[in-house]
């Protein structure tokens, strides 16, 4: 299993995001600060990754529309966090199984 960040398993992170995505509804993510670094260092109206946790939380909820409205690059963002974590789940259980 590929290790992230000082040993922690990506498949636990994966995991961990994921269940965040599908337990919090994109509404949740509109009422925390603006944490924009683009904005803020540049002033810019919105930056390329502008509403990518909504569209995420979105994407999870299965309101593929609104994710769409909400930024364009769910469409490989949600798909490669779910490939990222099958993929890493299938590399443990083989691991597990031949061990």
């Amino acid at each position: 299993m590929a290790l992230f960040c000082r040993g922690v398993p990506r498949l636990a992170l994966a995991a961990v995001v994921i269940a965040g995505f599908c337990l919090l509804p994109p509404e949740a993510f509109s009422r925390g600060p603006d944490l924009c670094l683009w904005r803020a260092l540049f002033h810019l109206g919105s930056c390329p990754a502008c509403g990518t946790l909504h569209a995420l939380a979105a994407f999870f909820h299965g309101r593929f529309g609104d994710a769409l409205a909400f930024n364009h690059n769910v469409l490989v963002t949600g798909p490669g966090l779910v490939a990222l974590t099958v993929k890493d789940g299938y590399s443990l259980v083989r691991k597990s199984i031949h061990c």
